[in-house]
């Protein structure tokens, strides 16, 4: 689920300035949600789910 630098699989929306992430659990909502605010604090992070990432057009 996570990258190279333990970042979970995102899509970046660069126009509104939104960092949309997926997320499995309540665990790692908490752990996403703090890594991402420290790394892109301009951008807005929207936790989402499997189809919710899939429909916008990420990669699983």
């Amino acid at each position: 689920m996570t990258n190279r630098r333990n970042f979970p699989k995102h899509i970046f929306l660069e126009d509104k300035k939104e960092i949309w992430a997926l997320c499995t659990s309540s665990l790692s909502a908490m752990a996403i949600s703090a890594r991402m605010k420290k790394s892109f604090p301009q951008y807005t992070l929207c936790l989402c789910n499997r189809e919710t990432f899939i429909r916008m057009g990420g990669k699983v």
